[in-house]
């Protein structure tokens, strides 16, 4: 994308209202084309869906972006795979996400955040309870990270429903602590715990989890 290419986007998404879906992926945006965009994102009230994926986004881009998600907010998907988020960026989120009731999915696979970052983004999606799918695998999660997870899916105010957590850091002692804690977890349907370096040793809380998860996507297909 070129400097004019997002001026000119940034006029559109300023003069429009019935523009609902965007897609931008692919498309070698960095922070600084990312805030043209956004002189005209941050003034509209249609476009819902955002995907900014595969591109060269970085922690000064995440902070943009989080400006999307204030208690204002239309945007109910926001795609930000495959971009180069620290962990400052996980707060930057996090503070978004404590404001907003309109996101109901997210996702950061395959960015940087690592242990600190996810863990600072779950921590705010503690104090929200409209987000329904959150993808944030390929990054670096862990222990701070797996702890404040657990916090949320034992919470019935939570509604999350579709959760990607794989290929990260999580060992087999993880998946147990995470087993014992879905012992009374309704609302999550689907469940991605993949290539961690404990699943393969973990076969008997990772089968316990699946089965819960299948139950739940059961009973809700039944209402």
């Amino acid at each position: 994308m070129k400097i004019s290419d997002a001026t000119s986007l940034a006029k559109i998404f300023d003069q429009t209202d019935t523009l609902v879906t965007v897609v931008l992926s692919g498309n070698l945006i960095d922070d600084d084309l990312l805030r043209m965009l956004m002189t005209g994102l941050i003034k509209n009230n249609s476009i819902t869906h955002l995907d900014v994926s595969h591109n060269k986004i970085t922690n000064h881009g995440a902070r943009l972006l989080s400006k999307l998600l204030g208690e204002n907010s239309v945007i109910t998907t926001l795609n930000l795979s495959d971009n180069q988020i620290h962990s400052e960026g996980g707060r930057y989120f996090a503070r978004g996400l404590r404001e907003n009731d309109s996101l109901l999915h997210l996702n950061l696979r395959l960015n940087r955040l690592t242990d600190e970052g996810c863990n600072l983004l779950l921590e705010g999606l503690r104090d929200n309870v409209s987000l329904v799918n959150l993808n944030v695998g390929s990054n670096g999660a862990g222990s701070q990270s797996v702890q404040t997870l657990l916090a949320i899916l034992r919470d019935p105010e939570h509604n999350l429903k579709t959760l990607d957590v794989s290929g990260n850091d999580l060992t087999s002692d993880h998946f147990e602590q995470m087993r014992l804690c879905m012992a009374n977890n309704k609302t999550l349907t689907s469940l991605d715990i993949r290539s961690n370096p404990g699943y393969a040793d973990a076969r008997r809380a990772v089968e316990e989890i699946e089965k819960i998860v299948h139950s739940n996507e059961y009973q809700f297909k039944s209402l």
